[in-house]
């Protein structure tokens, strides 16, 4: 039978699971094979235990009675492997986008209700794929295509509110806010095996990045839980999660981000855990994505246990990133006393050390001038702390933590000299000069105590974390996951050549094996004192 004739089905998203043959309903549509991975064709049969009509479609929209791309069932449904990709050819970006080569197969995406008395009384979804294999987890999203290639609405594409006179920071996957979030589903496979689904609002992520042509994805829990019930990095209750884009570096190494925070993940900050996965929308193979913490202030509750209502993020720029509207004048507070006082006076720097955690921040600057990022100081940096002190929990102390994040652009310039970028700027980095990006460390070095940590801890960081071998044991690690996707991921983004990637992890390793003695030449003109 043909797919989308009214006698066949074809692709289904789910609420059921299959265990050892036995089918397990959630709900009155009955089908007869889970989401998963099949060597085989597959005939797929759908049932109802309350006697209503079904109705499916096969391109992600939800079924509507009377629709074009709806279908009454009837019969059962053949799924095969298929070729038949349309979303790929739709230019998601004015750079650099460029049309995916031929043979990507495709997955087979049901969508399915049951009506009931003129109503809906059932709906779930399946994703089949047909003679199709991934070493990596995969995520299946699911949503009208409209949602996302539409001119007016698609959050994907330049669409109606891109400005050929501003290319750089107008389109459509510019906009943010409720209005700009899609709906959809969402189904997440390990091994081959479905483990989790879930209904999810979509929206796109990122700054300038949103301009590439694949593209980060927020992904919020919109189910009946209103959070993520699956442990996607060992913990669940994240209400949002992330698919990254690699961000500056996807068209390079597509590993810059995990390796940085990788590196550093045993010191005293927060950094996000990620893994590469593979993601398809409606069917689709969109390749390589990472699927990565966010940083709310549910994620302070899932990896602290802090009440998330008394908790408050803060961006580079001292605008509020998550928690309560006026909360962020908290740490504006933090600034202008450090502006306003001599810190090699012991009591403000006691003071200073009760309203920020010292170690935390000394760590983190490290860490950043290490990487050389050449995004920072004053942006990609934040900070967030209880607001009012939770006893028993160390954490809840109200004092100032930082957290770690879009290290893209870090692991490039192997001589940049991000210490002294990091104490007084650079000038030719307009967004390092703002005085609040760098007075914190600064005006902390004036303090013979914390410039006595401040050096100590940074050779220990050199000589025990930040070394060749870590390093290079991690970018190893990470090539280990991508290099058998990597072939089909440049097919689908034909920017460069699977030689030309392996050349750019290589470059990774050269900065790994090479950083140290640069950035130590400068820590030891700066601190001629160290030893």
């Amino acid at each position: 039978m043909s797919l989308g004739s009214s006698n066949n089905v074809l692709r289904i998203f789910v609420l059921m699971i299959t265990i050892f043959g036995s089918v397990i309903s959630f709900g009155k549509i009955i089908v007869s094979h889970e989401s998963g991975f099949y060597d085989k064709d597959i005939t797929v049969a759908i049932s109802s235990d309350s006697g209503g009509k079904i109705y499916y479609t096969i391109d992600g929209s939800v079924p509507t009675v009377g629709a074009a791309n709806t279908f009454l069932y009837s019969n059962t449904l053949l799924i095969q492997k298929s070729l038949d990709n349309t979303l790929m050819y739709i230019p998601s970006s004015p750079f650099d986008w460029k049309k995916p080569e031929a043979g990507i197969p495709k997955a087979t995406v049901l969508r399915i209700i049951e009506v009931t008395n003129g109503k809906t009384s059932d709906s779930t979804s399946r994703t089949y794929f047909i003679g199709i294999n991934h070493n990596l987890p995969v995520v299946s999203l699911i949503t009208d295509s409209s949602n996302l290639f539409d001119e007016e609405k698609g959050i994907y594409v330049p669409g109606k509110l891109f400005d050929p006179s501003n290319p750089d920071w107008t389109g459509n996957y510019h906009q943010r806010g409720d209005d700009w979030e899609r709906s959809g589903m969402m189904e997440y496979f390990e091994n081959g095996v479905l483990k989790y689904r879930s209904t999810i609002g979509m929206r796109i992520h990122g700054e300038f990045s949103r301009t590439f042509p694949i593209k980060s994805i927020r992904l919020y829990a919109r189910n009946t839980e209103k959070e993520f019930t699956y442990p996607f990095f060992g913990k669940k209750g994240y209400k949002k999660i992330l698919l990254r884009n690699a961000g500056n570096d996807w068209n390079t190494a597509y590993m810059r981000d995990a390796v940085a925070q990788s590196t550093f993940k045993t010191l005293n900050f927060d950094t996000q855990d990620s893994y590469p996965v593979i993601h398809y929308i409606n069917g689709e193979y969109w390749g390589i994505v990472y699927m990565m913490e966010y940083y709310d202030v549910r994620y302070l509750q899932v990896n602290y246990g802090v009440n998330e209502k008394n908790t408050v993020i803060v961006n580079a720029d001292l605008t509020l990133q998550d928690g309560k509207d006026g909360d962020e004048k908290y740490f504006l507070d933090l600034i202008n006393f450090v502006k306003a006082s001599d810190l090699s006076i012991k009591a403000n720097y006691d003071k200073v050390s009760e309203m920020m955690d010292i170690d935390n921040f000394i760590d983190f600057k490290i860490s950043e001038i290490l990487a050389a990022n050449t995004d920072w100081p004053g942006n990609n940096e934040r900070t967030w702390r209880v607001i009012t002190p939770e006893s028993g929990n160390k954490y809840a102390d109200g004092r100032w933590r930082w957290m770690m994040y879009d290290m893209d652009l870090t692991m490039w310039n192997i001589d940049h000299n991000t210490l002294k970028t990091g104490i007084y700027g650079d000038p030719n980095v307009f967004w390092t000069m703002d005085e609040n990006a760098t007075i914190l460390l600064k005006k902390l070095l004036q303090n013979d105590e914390f410039k006595s940590k401040f050096v100590a801890r940074f050779l220990y960081i050199v000589n025990n974390i930040f070394t060749t071998s870590n390093i290079d044991s991690i970018i190893e690690y990470y090539k280990s996951l991508l290099e058998n996707e990597m072939p089909l991921h440049l097919k689908r983004w034909p920017y460069t050549s699977v030689e030309a990637w392996q050349g750019e992890v290589e470059w990774l390793k050269l900065f790994a094996s090479e950083r140290q003695k640069h950035i130590l030449s400068y820590f030891q003109e700066m601190f001629p004192e160290a030893k």
